[in-house]
């Protein structure tokens, strides 16, 4: 695997953890009696920002490999969990095939 592709991967799935633990907190703290607002708005803004983040490094993975820019956009962006897994599978299948 490219090392430009390798290092896209690897910081796409950190900014999924961060967004997946900005969401865990949001959630569990709005389940509180009485939640402080301040940490309620600063992880809807951690989410929002690792969203964001998530899905720009997912597009350079697309402009990177070649392909086409507007499918994958609509895929990412729009249907997030599921064209993110798609595109790493597919990325990461090409990666096993090219070093058998």
């Amino acid at each position: 695997m490219r090392p430009d592709i390798k290092s896209g991967i690897e910081y796409a799935l950190i900014t999924l953890l961060a967004a997946g633990l900005c969401l865990w907190l949001l959630i569990s703290g709005a389940n509180e009696e009485d939640p402080p607002v301040a940490r309620l708005a600063l992880t809807g803004l951690g989410l929002i920002v690792t969203g964001a983040m998530h899905c720009v490094f997912m597009m350079q993975l697309v402009r990177r490999t070649g392909r086409s820019f507007a499918p994958w956009f609509v895929a990412i962006v729009i249907f997030m969990p599921v064209g993110t897994a798609v595109l790493l599978a597919l990325l990461l299948g090409e990666s096993e095939a090219s070093e058998s």
